[in-house]
């Protein structure tokens, strides 16, 4: 499967999936792919601001969710997630277990509160192949490096985009990390969690990260008050450009 119809998939699979997901919140501004950076008016918000040329900047985002105020939260919410897709054919899996985790981080600096990686595998690959990829990278993602980004491994089941099937997947941890199908994406029961917050907008995780002892007193890290500074006003960005942008889907 060529990088090409690999990435033609996954635009269609991402847009039903912002479809359903607004179904399922109606309260929610649900975009798919969109991308912020191109254009000037980011570039002209940062060099306003830093008097600097803007740097590179993730080209696009598959999947944004922002959450108006409401009453559990005085301030709006904004959560991304990239989707990556993988098909088993003529014995070998198209992308890497790792394929996405990369996008996920960099989507990090654009400040949003949660970043999640979405991984869907095909009807094709076995179980064996879940354990092997959504399953172990699963632990990973969150046991080995404990990255601050959300990870869901999702089967795809059926070919019809309006009637397909995302259902989540879960490591038996009692049993080799094989995979146990949960709920539908569609199923009331199935409710998105976040428990990993982006360290970058959460003043006490982002003082922990940026912050040494020396000499029994705390300084920050050169750069760090400038980082957050730049992730402030990426997110500052998009709480402005969004609503004004079409669903995508």
């Amino acid at each position: 499967m060529s990088e090409r119809e690999t990435r033609r998939v996954e635009i269609s699979l991402t847009k039903e999936l912002a479809r359903r997901l607004k179904r399922k919140y109606p309260c929610f501004h649900v975009y798919a792919n969109k991308c912020p950076s191109r254009g000037r008016k980011v570039r002209e918000r940062w060099y306003k601001r830093f008097r600097e040329v803007c740097p590179p900047l993730q080209p696009e985002i598959d999947i944004v969710i922002l959450e108006p105020p409401n009453q559990h939260s005085s301030e709006p919410k904004l959560r991304a997630i990239e989707i990556k897709y993988f098909k088993k054919l003529n014995g070998s899996v198209n992308q890497s277990f790792y394929k996405g985790i990369e996008q996920a981080l960099a989507l990090l600096q654009w400040g949003f509160d949660n970043v999640a990686l979405w991984q869907l595998f095909d009807e094709s690959l076995s179980d064996s192949d879940l354990r092997n990829y959504g399953c172990k990278t699963w632990s990973y993602v969150h046991t080995l490096l404990r990255l601050p980004i959300e990870y869901t491994p999702i089967r795809v089941i059926g070919k019809e985009l309006r009637t397909i099937h995302f259902r989540v997947i879960q490591a038996d941890w009692l049993n080799n990390l094989g995979p146990i199908p949960l709920n539908d994406l569609d199923s009331p029961k199935f409710l998105i969690k976040y428990t990993h917050h982006n360290p970058l907008v959460n003043e006490q995780e982002f003082m922990e990260l940026f912050t040494v002892r020396i000499n029994g007193k705390d300084f920050l890290y050169p750069g760090a008050d400038k980082l957050g500074k730049e992730v402030d006003t990426l997110r500052q960005f998009l709480l402005e450009w969004l609503p004004k942008q079409r669903s995508g889907f």
